[in-house]
This record gives C-alpha cells, structure tokens and sequence, in this order.
C-alpha cells in the first residue's frame, strides 16, 4: 500500500455559498489534518442569462454583483478554514457548467479526492441525489466522499472514522475500495470491517416455475463458508499491513438493505464502495447496490472508481460466487 499522506495530498471542496455545502468542510479538513494535505475550496460562477435583463448595461452591473459577492464569500470561508489549516488552504472560482466545471478542475488541479455534500430521502427506495454530486462521481476517477446534509437544527456527523464498512462481492472492482479505506483507516487508527452479503440460494422444481420451492440450505452455507474465507484472507492481509481489519460473510435477501442495516451511524462512522461508469454524454448507470447505498445510506459514504485498471488482488485468489454483486 501507499502512504496514506500519498492518497489525500490535495482535496477539493466544491461550494456554493450555502450552508449545505459547507457541511462537507470539518470532514475535508480533519482529512487534511491527519493527511498533511491541502483543501482547495471551489465555487463555481453562477451564470445569468442575458435574456432575463431588460439591458447590456444591466446585465453587466448584475454580473459585476455576482462576481462581488463571490469574492467576499470565498474570502470569508477562507478566512474561517485559515484558523485550522493555515496556508494549507486556497481557492479557486470557475466558469461553465457546474459538474463539467468541476470535473476538469480535478483533472487539471491534480485532486486526490473530493468531498461534497449531497443529501437523499430515506431507505431503499430510489431517492434523488444532488445533480452535481450525480454527475461528478461518475466523471471523475478520484475518490468522492460524500456527506449527507443534516437537516435543518440536526446535529453534524462527527469527523472521524472509528469503523468503516467495506463491502465486497469477490470481484478486483469491488476490492478497489480496500486501499483507500485503509488509508483512512490509517489515519484515525480506525478499523476495517469487510463484508460478503450471501444470499440462499434457491430450490427450483424440474419444471419451471416462476418462484422457489425453497432454499438449499448446505449449498447456501457452502457459499457463505465461501465466502467468509475469502474476507478473512483479505482481512488477513490487511492487518499484516498494521490496519486494524476484520471479515464476514452474512446471509441477506437483499444485498443493499442488508449493507444499510450493518451501516448503524451509531457504530459505523464510513461506507466505501467502489463502483464503475462509461464515458460519454448520456446517463451513466451506477451498480444497483452500490447505486442505493449512496442514495439511502446515512453515514458518509466514499465512492471509489477505479482508473482504468483492476484492483490489486492476491497472487492465485480465486473469485467467489457470492449471489448479487456490489458495483
């Protein structure tokens, strides 16, 4: 593994001169603490259109308001983010469309991860995620960590990580997410726990049937056992590496409610997917579990995309049938 400083040396805060946004701010910055990493706060121009003014002459004196205000409220967030990291922070306005604006801000600014709110409706069901947030973790391939906006006179989610919550599926996509858990993990001598939802598997009449006679139970321990193998091996590895980790296999109808149900905010301070996108201008499609735990999950959670590239595994692993997959 890296150092851990190596994976978070400069972190981008996108914002937008609300409060909400600023609530991804004590995690970024109690990041870069530990990290010895730099904090790069963003704001994006907000663009009027010159058909909403009556004149040139209006729209210019509106425009030259905007730029003001932008001004003074980065000076100020800087000014207040100053007291804790020092020189350690700047900022930077840009211009365009916000989610293509800030994805080439990421690019061009050498980021090593992101950190945003967002905020979502409760359970599995398919809630709405903030259209920035959307489009950014699926057009950059750097870590986004995403904060979940505490409602109004709610309580913030403390900056620390005691337990981190990996899933995995037993697929190299999926284990793209242990490195930089770990390296969070490092940082707030925190723990890993790796987890394999197992779900039955199914009996099934000679004749086709459009449900379940039942489910195999030693075919479904067989898998679990499996399975619970296979986290261990890699729990195994990551405390030889001097991280705190431990693994399990559970069984579970459905994968994303059981993950929810094992992300409790009161023992679990971070959830960390990884997950995969295709380029181009049409919508991309997260996976279907990974897809409703960024949506519904209550604690932070930190989506990894993995660069082109397949996630380092041990040398002779083997992959293990596990039911539904995560990314």
């Amino acid at each position: 593994m890296s150092h851990d400083s190596d994976h978070f040396r400069t972190i981008l805060v996108p914002v937008d001169g609300s409060k909400l946004a600023e609530q991804a701010l004590p995690l970024a910055i109690a990041i870069a603490e530990r990290s010895r990493g730099k904090v790069k706060l963003v704001l994006v121009h907000r663009q009027i259109h010159h058909a909403l003014l009556e004149s040139t002459g209006e729209f210019a004196r509106t425009e030259l308001a905007i730029h003001q205000s932008e001004r003074n409220y980065l000076k100020d967030l800087l000014g207040t983010v100053r007291k804790r990291l020092g020189r350690a922070v700047s900022s930077a306005t840009l211009k365009g469309p916000v989610a293509p604006a800030l994805a080439q801000y990421v690019r061009e600014a050498g980021a090593d991860l992101v950190v945003m709110t967002t905020h979502g409706q409760g359970g599995v069901r398919r809630a709405w995620l903030g259209s920035i947030a959307d489009q950014l973790i699926r057009s950059v391939e750097v870590p986004v960590l995403l904060v979940r906006a505490a409602e109004k006179g709610a309580a913030e989610a403390p900056a620390e990580f005691g337990e981190i919550l990996v899933p995995l599926d037993g697929s190299p996509l999926a284990e793209a997410a242990v490195e930089p858990a770990a390296a969070l993990a490092r940082l707030w001598d925190g723990e890993i726990s790796l987890v394999q939802v197992v779900s039955p598997v199914a009996l099934y009449a000679d004749q086709p049937l459009a449900f379940p006679l039942g489910f195999d139970n030693r075919f479904t321990e067989m898998r679990r056992e499996t399975a619970a193998d296979y986290v261990r091996d890699i729990a195994e590895h990551l405390r030889e590496a001097g991280v705190k980790a431990s693994g399990v296999a559970v069984l579970g109808g459905s994968v994303a409610e059981t993950l929810l149900d094992l992300a409790d905010p009161e023992r679990v301070g971070l959830l960390v997917i990884a997950t995969h996108g295709r380029g181009g201008a049409r919508r991309l499609v997260l996976g279907s579990v990974a897809d409703k735990l960024v949506r519904a999950a209550e604690v932070p959670v930190l989506v990894v995309r993995p660069a082109g590239r397949r996630a380092r595994r041990k040398s002779g692993g083997t992959n293990v049938p596990a039911g539904a997959g995560i990314a």
